[in-house]
């Protein structure tokens, strides 16, 4: 799972990068590469597991967030060009989250509904290239052999046209399976979900109207100052714990920034455990047992026999494996089981 951080210069993006991975990169420096790094998803099931199965290792399901240099908004040509050539960058991530200025901080009054709309139509004119590129190609073929080589190709790119020209993200066009298929390896910047991050003052949140504009986009938002999280992120878990307390703060922005990239991934985690280890794995919502054992190994998936399965909430009341079992509480299930939050799983399998 790879989210993108994209936003405007001094809107705190790196800031914000540095509280979700502890990675301590400098900020303000305006480089030219994105910066990766991973971050652990803190889940207390997989602690509780750990605690009950003592193994060798934990291994806790990991996002890796990639800060994407930031853009000018000055709206001139030179300016869109470069914004169009570091958004390459997002096609590669598996979602967007933009981070907006929402505090003075001695850049100067913040616009963040401009902020907003302005990355909106950057996005929407790296996404317009692409396919009117496409549609222009089309043509050719058409012109010069009488036929395109899908039919179904030209009317759909004409409604992405349509669709980006009136300034709507392709993420909000209906799209059967088929024309699913046929955009998927456009890697489409408006079709990837998207996390607006509402970068606010410490003592002071942020405007409503930025709040309906990020919901107008069809986006997930979330509230944070990324300031004050990266000063949480350096401390001790304890001294995090009482700097969250006095600022009352519910929880530290690593676990805002992926309860929102699991949200708009549409992943909860199931979990594998052991002697060896204990481990968390991401699954999309709606998977099979067979396309879970497929995270795990393509072996697995190749060679799936069955799955046992324990919910976690069961196996915990249970107390351990034996009891649930007693309890008739573990099960076995086929290919088609559809993978719920929290399962625990044992996959068989042969090849």
């Amino acid at each position: 799972m790879q989210i993108g951080i994209i936003g405007m210069k001094f809107s705190g993006k790196t800031t914000l990068f540095n509280a979700v991975t502890g990675a301590g990169v400098p900020t303000g420096q305006g480089g030219r590469e994105p910066n990766l790094a991973v971050g652990k998803v803190p889940d207390p099931r997989l602690d509780h597991l750990y605690e009950l199965y003592q193994p060798r290792r934990k291994v806790n399901a990991q996002v890796e967030w990639v800060d994407i240099p930031g853009l000018r908004s000055t709206g001139e040509a030179e300016d869109r060009r470069e914004a169009t050539r570091f958004l390459e960058h997002g096609r590669k991530v598996d979602a967007l989250a933009q981070v907006v200025r929402c505090f003075d901080g001695g850049f100067g009054a913040p616009d963040p509904v401009a902020e907003i709309e302005t990355l909106a139509l950057d996005l929407a004119v790296a996404d317009l290239q692409i396919v009117e590129n496409r549609l222009e190609k089309l043509a050719k073929d058409r012109q010069k052999m009488g036929q395109v080589a899908n039919p179904l190709e030209p009317e759909l790119f004409a409604r992405l046209k349509d669709q980006l020209d009136q300034d709507r993200p392709l993420r909000d066009l209906d799209l059967n399976v088929d024309e699913t298929r046929l955009v998927s390896g456009f890697t489409f910047l408006t079709r990837k979900p998207l996390i607006v991050v509402l970068n606010q003052a410490e003592d002071q949140p942020p405007p409503a109207e930025a709040v309906v504009a990020s919901r107008r986009a069809g986006a997930e938002v979330v509230t944070l100052c990324a300031k004050v999280e990266e000063e949480l992120a350096e401390l001790s878990a304890e001294e995090a714990a009482e700097f969250l307390a006095e600022l009352g703060i519910a929880e530290p922005a690593a676990h805002l920034m992926i309860r929102a990239a699991y949200h708009a991934l549409d992943q909860h985690s199931f979990f594998t455990v052991g002697k060896d280890e204990v481990r968390a794995w991401p699954v999309r919502r709606g998977a099979t047992a067979r396309e879970a054992a497929g995270v795990i190994h393509s072996d697995m998936e190749r060679g799936f026999i069955r799955a046992v399965v324990v919910g976690f909430e069961d196996l915990r009341s249970a107390g351990d494996m034996a009891a649930a079992k007693r309890a008739n509480q573990v099960r076995e299930e086929g290919k088609h089981y559809i993978v719920r939050d929290g399962d625990v799983i044992e996959i068989r399998f042969s090849v």
